[in-house]
């Protein structure tokens, strides 16, 4: 449902209001990693006083100063916790938790400007990120080289559950020579005590797979699933491994970037996988916790090995029953991650969570760019307590605004009110597409991949996903001309290769082809990088772009938050009909407006988020403000 009216969350309440006061801290600045080694800083942490609902580690990798080295190397961003036991030595015990895992791009087609940042939720390690810190940044290569910058972000308020113990269950790297040496060496099962305090739990879980000199290509591209065991009975069985390589973000690259590995791929994240595992433990009491790896056999002149980092974590109950949180927006978005699919002109898309106990099973969405128009959409679907989704939103049919901000706000999480509001709003700088002819025309050299048609096709689809045209039967070795002609409006322009291996890859003997876009008549305005991998995907616009700024006024509310009064101020307020709506969508107060400045009374309302609509002069406005 689309509502013409002005979604306008200013930055101060979405930031100071919704997401809690922030704090920013810097530890490593583009610190050179030149040799396979440690390199160890110390940063000033907050100092435990205050509870964080969210701590995000921006782990930003580039060049070092002497260039990018060739090579995939492992890196890995750990924190020296000081446990202030002493071991037999009489030294300080000193426990290394793993809170990032990167491997370095192939980098030799990277100029010394490149760098790329992964973004990682590190909340539940809150305890030991307190006061001074030792952080860790570990490069396993042997050349330079690769450069860190770690930013750790803290967010202020209530986590969905708090943390009562933190321990590593594996830690290091290991070579799998046979199946039970491997088990026997790096994976024997543990034993955990489970405090009084403590009636949750999860184990969370990173391995990735190196080596591959061998007759099957173990471990690097040997896929195998591992298996949690908890008191000997399994539990849950993860596929441990990365089949997206051919869509990286950072391409092409000099190496085999496109194929697929052990739970890595040059330039990206190691995935953490996380195994509830509260209906396995009983409180006062004692856990074993075993994982094994699918077993293989192999024969050839390099050990396979692994790199494992699994952790315990235990907790309290869950701090709240009815709760939905916000937790990315990956369209639209400027994320160095996301930039395969961006800029978009369509169907956003968002990730939200199960923040509370109970079931979730509805929530409201509303949506759009600041100063434009809001949309609404109910979700409906089923989500355990902390379990994630996608959701795709309807259509975007407008994205003129005041700013170029992307919002979303979530509200009635399964039709009733939500217990905890700071976790409901976020928002995202975004780009515009670019704007095309409506008449232009797809020049395409095939390669000779493929059996005489060729491993390479390309599509337009419409704003709705549907299709508006397609390329004819390719064959090997041809070129092809294709004029197209659009209407006004949103497309997406897919090209892709069954091979996933692009039009022009080094590895093989297909040789090169290439898709360039051409104005009729003209010059060429597009012309894509032929080793691309899977897929292209390329949006823009034909036709005019809307601005929401020559159709709706704007509106000024004040104090926001507020306590006991609110001050609306507009140019065309006069006469207007004002209405104040709760999370419900309830009415609870209304009044025309006698001037362009009205103050309103807001004591006796409850604490919480409150909807503004303003009618008049044929223009709906919206605004938000708290009531705290």
């Amino acid at each position: 449902m689309i509502k013409n009216l002005l979604f306008a969350i200013t930055l101060t309440v979405t930031i100071n209001s919704f997401a809690g006061d922030t704090t920013n801290i810097q530890v490593h600045d583009h610190t050179d990693m030149t040799w396979n080694g440690n390199y160890d800083e110390w940063g000033v942490f907050p100092d435990g006083s205050k509870t964080y609902r969210k701590i995000y580690l921006h782990y930003t990798m580039g060049c070092a100063s002497s260039g990018c080295s060739d090579w995939d190397y492992t890196t890995k961003i750990e924190v020296l916790h000081r446990t202030g036991q002493l071991d037999t030595s009489l030294n300080e015990i000193i426990e290394s938790y793993e809170l990032a895992r990167v491997i370095t791009p192939y980098g030799n087609g990277l100029n010394n400007n490149w760098e790329f940042t992964h973004i990682f939720d590190i909340t539940d390690f809150a305890s030991i990120l307190q006061d001074s810190v030792e952080i860790r940044a570990h490069y396993g290569g042997w050349s330079s080289g690769f450069s860190a910058t770690l930013d750790f972000e803290f967010i202020e308020g209530t986590p969905p559950r708090n943390v009562t113990s933190l321990q590593n269950i594996y830690s290091g790297g290991c070579s799998y020579t046979t199946s039970s040496a491997f088990e026997q060496s790096c994976l024997p099962p543990k034993m955990f005590w489970v405090d009084a305090n403590s009636t949750q739990a999860m184990v969370k879980m990173t391995t990735t797979g190196h080596g591959f000199d061998n007759n099957i290509y173990a471990a690097e591209f040997k896929p195998i699933d591992y298996y949690v065991k908890i008191d000997g009975n399994l539990t849950h069985t993860q596929f441990n491994w990365d089949p997206n390589c051919g869509e990286n973000p950072i391409y092409p690259q000099g190496g085999t970037w496109i194929l697929d590995r052990a739970n890595w791929c040059p330039g990206t994240r190691a995935q953490t996988f996380d195994h509830e595992i509260t209906n396995y433990i009983t409180s006062s009491d004692s856990v074993e916790i075993n994982v094994n790896f699918q077993s293989y056999s192999w024969s050839g002149t390099q050990t396979p090995s692994y790199i494992i980092d699994c952790q315990l974590f235990l907790y309290e109950g869950s701090n709240f029953t009815n709760d939905v949180e916000i937790t990315d927006i990956i369209k639209p978005s400027l994320k160095d991650e996301y930039s395969r699919f961006n800029p978009i002109c369509g169907k956003p898309l968002i990730k939200i969570r199960n923040y509370g106990s109970d079931p979730l099973t509805s929530v409201v969405i509303e949506y759009g760019v600041e100063g434009g128009v809001i949309h609404t959409y109910t979700w409906n679907g089923s989500l355990v307590f902390l379990e994630e989704e996608e959701v795709e939103l309807p259509l975007l049919q407008n994205w003129g605004g005041t700013k170029d901000v992307f919002q979303v706000s979530l509200s009635n999480p399964n039709g009733q009110s939500d217990e905890y509001l700071d976790n409901n709003i976020m928002r995202t700088p975004f780009a515009h597409v670019p704007q095309y002819e409506e008449k232009f025309a797809v020049w395409t050299q095939t390669n000779s991949g493929g059996s005489n048609v060729s491993e390479t096709s390309w599509k337009f689809l419409n704003d709705d996903g549907s299709l508006y045209n397609i390329s004819q039967t390719m064959y090997i070795n041809t070129q092809y001309r294709d004029t197209i002609e659009f209407e006004s409006g949103c497309y997406t322009f897919i090209i892709e290769d069954t091979d996933e291996d692009g039009l022009d890859y080094w590895n093989n003997s297909d040789g090169a082809g290439y898709v360039k876009l051409r104005n009729v008549p003209g010059t060429w305005f597009s012309d894509f990088n032929a080793d691309f991998g899977t897929n292209i995907i390329h949006n823009f616009r034909v036709g005019t772009i809307l601005s929401s700024e020559n159709i709706f006024d704007k509106l000024d509310v004040f104090p926001n938050p507020a306590t006991d009064n609110i001050r609306l101020e507009s140019a065309s307020l006069i006469n207007s009909e004002i209405k104040i709506l709760n999370l419900l969508g309830e009415e609870i107060y209304s009044k025309t407006a006698n001037s362009n400045s009205e103050s309103i009374s807001i004591s006796a309302f409850p604490n919480g988020i409150y909807t503004i609509q303003v009618q008049g002069n044929n223009t709906s406005i919206i605004q938000k403000f708290v009531k705290q």
